[in-house]
């Protein structure tokens, strides 16, 4: 019995030591390019999110003016 805790002991390691050499091969190999593809995407991306800003900011501005607009009919209804 203890030779088969030494072993199962012995996996454990092995297993727990391959999975840090798997990440810093990833780190070091993975990480970097992919990160670039992503900022790339961003770069890429950038105005189309400008244009989103611009509509929604547009939105605000219409529901802004929607809000006022119901307030004066409503204080003027009440007169």
């Amino acid at each position: 019995m203890k030779n088969e805790k030494g072993i199962s002991k012995l996996v454990l390691f092995l297993i727990i030591a391959i999975i840090i050499v798997a990440a810093i091969y990833w780190a070091k190999y993975f990480a970097k390019p992919m990160a670039t593809v992503m900022t790339g995407g961003a770069e890429q991306a950038q105005p189309a999110i400008d244009k989103a800003k611009q509509a929604s900011d547009a939105m605000n501005r219409a529901t802004q003016a929607t809000e006022e607009a119901t307030r004066k009919a409503n204080e003027d209804a009440a007169k």
